[in-house]
């Protein structure tokens, strides 16, 4: 009896004498440290005892510790490696004051320069980073050319992103819908320098914070410099092909005190040739008829970007913000057509100018409580965009000509109100919940105006005005928890309730025509990652979520838009939105190599098809169905030694697609992928090049088959100046095979075939200069020391 009570006391002993260890990180932007390396080691030998990973809040815990002396090595991408001083465990939890990180490359005195280089791809735990300044050449590109090169994104012939092979990604700019897509979004992406854009955050399960539009989402973050004083930077670059373009751009930051200031000017000069090649087969009867066109299209645009902001530290705790964008182009474009219709020649021509106008405005402000991990944030949003202009469109075939002008208006306004709050339950529980309401107000004025003798009379058969109002109103929880020091796991719902009318005013060809629809829904979202070793090194995670794809605004409208006397496109008021849902399992090696399955399913998928009517084609989208895909989404980023960095993607996927087209069953079957590869050089000296290879196999929907295209970019580059300014030299598709083509067989007795070739083959020159302040203040640093002493455990 005596033995079993020692031994009682004995095993009480050690286990009260076993403690708990925990503390946070933050980065030298006093952010947290996602994902940062944490090694706990035992004096006096160094040995490891356990490592872990920060969590999304730059958290860490050690449990069920033993009475000795330790300390931590922290190595996170971007910062210096950090070394604490000894701490010691004497049989009662410790939880340390938070440890800063700095910068990677410093020197220590009274006057510290910041030169930090980011790696071109981080994988954080709900999504994948990539930092633009590191994507060699990106300097000379357009922010949608930067889409174009970014690994695992691909631009369709529409302009439209598809990430990881996910078509309908949904676009953010710093966290907020453009709302905006199609030509419109090209238009935006277009006149956004890349020289504004800091980094993309790449998310397959977006957190149940964001919307749920979209089948993932892609959100553009600006620059917004951190140093103190006034910094800056200034840049042109110019390109040729068959055409010119020019983007010159000056951003500059001014930080003082509370107040941080941030700005930038862009003066874009953007232009584009397309050929259109394009056969037509109708077999009727035995009989074919044959159309074949070949069109030319040239478009010029000039204008001016300006964009405003504030931060301002109300507080410690409390900081308010403002944002003004301002975007203004004019657009001149025209086409030459020849068209051969059973081989009698068809001519024609189309130009238009108009006005692209652009103004956002946003007021913000986060608050944190004096709890540690709280925040409380919110966000009004306004935004008003639209283009007005004229289209003149001549014809002529055997001894008739026609000659009439488009003359349209197409405003939009769009006005959001959000708010998020954050708070710790426990020391590993976080709960957010939030709320958002949106308004969107949309109309398209088209008149069309036929040539009678010397002037234009309006043709009100021809004419249109369609107005849409949506209204969406959305609330969500979330939940994060970690279960232990190497599992994790995120769990949200988001509800979404979707009010929409149209109306296209009625004329005398027309009784016009009203719709409406009304609908909630519910999105449940869920993220699981489990470290498989005690240094976090090798990890593998699991996502779910539910997601909406609903159609834009000129989907709806259902008038007959005029592309040729033979080709029509127009809209579908009954077209529904259709649901996804997606499935993930990853594994991952730090922030090397990352290999996983994936499965989506996908119900009311809509799509436009080609409709015959008669000799003419009206192109025009309809929900065609369901169907699923199941394949494998890999990327390897690795710098493989001082010289050599590379990144490379790759998505394959099966695909099964059932619908009903014109009353016909209809069932497709293939089989798709997607590749892109990036390299990247550093000589030594200032000099560095790259190579990025782009390539996606055929795409089918089905009698509706898109071909397979690549794409490949070369950029070399000189740092001079003092490394204060940069120069380079690039050349984007060298072989001219960035092409798309289009093939319909058998539908509606009529085959179709169309190749489209844009002016992508092109050289440019790039110079680029920062200048200002690149240094904390002594003052700055002085607060860093003494906070490096508060820290310190002892």
């Amino acid at each position: 009896m005596k033995n079993c009570i020692l031994l009682f006391l004995l095993i009480t002993t050690t286990a009260l004498a076993q403690s708990n260890l925990k503390g946070e990180i933050k980065d030298h932007h006093n952010e947290a440290a996602v994902g940062a390396n944490v090694l706990l080691l035992a004096l006096p030998d160094s040995q490891q005892v356990a490592g872990v990973a920060a969590n999304a809040q730059g958290k860490f815990e050690f449990t069920n510790l033993k009475q000795a002396n330790y300390f931590l090595k922290i190595s996170y991408l971007g910062s210096k490696k950090y070394q604490s001083p000894t701490i010691r465990i004497s049989g009662t939890s410790l939880s340390l004051p938070t440890i800063f990180l700095l910068p990677e490359k410093t020197q220590q005195l009274a006057e510290v320069v910041v030169k930090t280089t980011r790696p071109l791809v981080v994988q954080e735990e709900d999504k994948t980073v990539i930092n633009v300044e590191a994507m060699s050449g990106a300097a000379t590109l357009s922010a949608q050319e930067v889409l174009e090169r970014t690994p695992s994104l691909v631009l369709d012939q529409n302009g439209n992103v598809q990430l990881n092979g996910r078509s309908n990604v949904m676009v953010l700019i710093d966290g907020r819908p453009t709302y905006m897509s199609g030509t419109d979004l090209v238009a935006y992406l277009k006149s956004l320098p890349a020289q504004m854009l800091d980094k993309l955050e790449l998310m397959d399960s977006p957190p149940a914070k964001y919307d749920a539009t979209g089948s993932a989402i892609v959100n553009i973050v600006l620059k917004k410099n951190r140093l103190y004083g006034l910094t800056g930077n200034v840049s042109t670059s110019q390109s040729v092909g068959h055409t010119w373009r020019s983007y010159n751009n000056l951003n500059l930051n001014y930080r003082q005190g509370k107040l941080n200031l941030f700005g930038g000017v862009g003066l874009p000069r953007d232009a584009n040739r397309t050929v259109t090649i394009s056969t037509r087969t109708i077999t009727e009867n035995a009989t074919n008829q044959e159309y074949n066109s070949d069109n030319t299209a040239t478009s010029e645009s000039f204008g001016g970007t300006i964009r405003l902001g504030f931060d301002y530290d109300k507080s410690k705790n409390t900081v308010i913000g403002g944002q003004l964008f301002l975007q203004k182009s004019q657009r001149n474009d025209g086409a030459v057509f020849t068209n051969l219709i059973n081989n009698e020649p068809y001519y024609g021509t189309n130009r238009g100018q108009f006005d692209w106008n652009n103004l956002s405005a946003n007021l913000n402000f986060t608050h944190k409580p004096q709890k540690q991990g709280s925040e409380w944030s919110g966000d009004v949003n306004y935004q008003q965009y639209g283009s007005d202009g004229v289209r003149n469109f001549q014809s002529s075939h055997a001894n008739n000509t026609q000659i009439f002008n488009n003359v349209f208006f197409t405003p939009a306004t769009i006005l959001t109100f959000k708010t998020d709050y954050r708070r710790p339950v426990s020391a590993k529980t976080t709960f957010e919940m939030g709320a958002k309401i949106g308004f969107v107000k949309n109309a398209n004025e088209a008149d069309v105006e036929n040539k009678k003798d010397q002037s234009f009379v309006l043709d009100p058969t021809k004419s249109n005005h369609f107005f849409y109002n949506e209204n969406i109103n959305a609330a969500y929880l979330n939940l994060r928890h970690t279960l232990n020091k190497r599992t994790s796991l995120q769990m949200g719902l988001r509800a979404e309730n979707t009010n929409i009318e149209g109306n296209l005013l009625p004329n005398i060809a027309t009784t016009g025509e009203q719709f409406s629809q009304h609908f909630t829904n519910l999105f449940p979202t869920f993220f699981f990652r489990r470290a498989l070793d005690s240094v976090g090194k090798h990890s593998l995670s699991f996502n779910y979520g539910r997601r909406i794809n609903r159609p834009s605004y000129q989907q709806f409208n259902p008038f007959l838009n005029y592309v040729d006397d033979y080709t029509f496109t127009s809209g579908n008021p009954a077209l529904k939105p259709f649901y996804l849902h997606n499935l993930q399992l990853r594994y991952q090696h730090n922030n090397g190599i990352s290999v996983g399955v994936a499965m989506d399913f996908a119900d009311g998928l809509n799509g436009d098809l080609n409709i015959r009517e008669g000799d003419v084609f009206v192109r025009k989208p309809f929900n065609l169905g369901k169907g699923y895909r199941f394949g494998i989404v890999s990327s390897y980023n690795k710098k493989i030694n001082k010289y050599w960095t590379t990144n490379v993607s790759f998505q394959g996927f099966r695909f099964n697609i059932q619908g009903t087209v014109n009353g016909d069953v209809a069932v497709t079957r293939y089989v798709s992928f997607r590749f892109n590869a990036g390299q990247q050089f550093s000589f030594g000296k200032g000099w560095s090049a790259d190579l990025y290879a782009n390539i996606s196999a055929r795409d089918q929907v089905f009698t509706m088959t898109m071909g397979s295209f690549y794409s490949i970019y070369v950029g070399v580059g000189k740092k001079i100046l003092k490394d204060k300014g940069s120069i380079r030299l690039m050349i984007d598709d060298p072989t001219f095979a960035n092409y798309r083509t289009e093939t319909m067989t058998n539908y509606q007795n009529t085959t179709q075939y169309r190749k489209t070739q844009s002016d992508t083959r092109r050289i440019g020159l790039n110079f680029s200069y920062r200048f200002g302040n690149e240094k904390y203040t002594r003052r700055r640093q002085t607060e860093d020391a003494a906070e490096e002493e508060r820290r310190r455990v002892q």
